[in-house]
């Protein structure tokens, strides 16, 4: 089994290698897998034993950013450059009068 653990907007990578095993009926290996309040009754887990693990450099990692945080982002930018706009535009009728 193999798992490939990868942040694109930080540009970062985990490898895990190792053995899985699914697991049915243990509830009480489920209930502390389980969150608290979680509204479904989970029926099995899967275990992995860790065998390996590797961290990569990020050089062949491409950045990747969410949709909605680049649109907050912008959105943050633009309202930073009218703000400047407008004390610009303050300054200069202040500067003629």
């Amino acid at each position: 089994m193999h798992l490939f653990l990868i942040d694109y907007a930080h540009r970062q990578r985990v490898k895990i290698w190792g053995e899985a095993r699914v697991v049915e009926g243990d509830r009480s290996l489920l209930a502390r897998l389980t969150p608290e309040g979680y509204k479904a009754r989970p029926e099995r887990a899967i275990v992995i034993r860790v065998t390996a693990w590797d961290a990569n450099c990020p050089q062949h990692i491409p950045q990747r950013l969410e949709a909605d945080d680049v649109r907050d982002a912008l959105a943050e930018r633009d309202a930073r450059i009218a703000a400047l706009e407008a004390e610009v535009k303050q300054i200069r009728s202040a500067a003629v009068s």
